[in-house]
């Protein structure tokens, strides 16, 4: 039986200044789309590219036709070596479980859910640089990760009577010093789904499609449409 294969070796092949450039660009993707100057498809491909791309100036093409952001850059928050635990397994059996809030990632995470649900939320976490891995298997349950815009991931699943629903966004050559998250498993009359949310915005606000730009868009046109009517109408008659 031959061995597996070892991964590659993760070199540094680029210019110094690439994360922090990348990590601009990323910002002012998130302002953008967040102000509704770009859907949720261009947002989450350009989103891509930007992890993509391996030149400064292929990566800020992603944003030449965007007005700068105002706010402040916020690097992914790196976790320390010793806080780091090397595995952790998240279960949920006829019921649910979550992993949330500013704590230290583990390089190695097993999500289980059986008859029931999984929330993995990584908006907050606590990255080790490098690759962390995270092993998915949903049996007649389900399980939800949420990414950040700024982390670069992979994804490799298989789905059978179910769903996986993946998300590639990785460059060729991945910096040893920033985070990557892998994620590998298999839903069985189960589904599997990994998206990209901002920082602070609602997970009850669901997309697909497009339908959040769209949803977005009618809730402010209703707003606008209640205070019209409002002003002609104050007692509501």
């Amino acid at each position: 039986m031959m061995a597996p294969m070892a991964d590659p070796p993760r070199t540094a092949l680029s210019p110094p200044g690439l994360i922090a450039e990348r990590e601009k660009v990323v910002a002012r993707l998130s302002d953008a789309f967040a102000h509704d100057h770009l859907n949720i498809e261009e947002f989450e491909r350009r989103l891509s590219l930007a992890h993509e791309r391996n030149t400064v100036a292929s990566i800020n093409q992603l944003v030449d036709d965007l007005a700068k952001a105002d706010g402040e850059v916020h690097a992914q928050a790196l976790a320390h070596a010793s806080d780091v635990p090397d595995d952790e397994e998240i279960t949920a059996i006829f019921g649910g479980s979550q992993f949330s809030g500013p704590r230290p990632l583990p390089r190695r995470l097993k999500v289980r859910a059986m008859f029931g649900g999984v929330l993995v939320d990584l908006r907050d976490a606590l990255f080790p640089d490098g690759i962390i891995e995270v092993e998915v298997k949903a049996v007649f349950g389900g399980v939800q990760i949420i990414v950040p815009p700024t982390l670069a991931v992979e994804c490799h699943g298989v789905a059978i009577l179910g769903g996986f629903e993946t998300l590639h966004r990785a460059p060729a050559n991945p910096e040893p010093s920033s985070p990557l998250l892998r994620v590998r498993g298999r839903a069985l009359f189960g589904g599997v789904q990994i998206e990209t949310r901002l920082p602070g915005e609602d997970l009850h606000w669901h997309h697909h499609h497009g339908e959040r730009h769209a949803l977005g868009g009618e809730g402010h046109a209703l707003s606008r449409k209640k205070k019209q009517l409002h002003r002609h109408d104050p007692d509501g008659e």
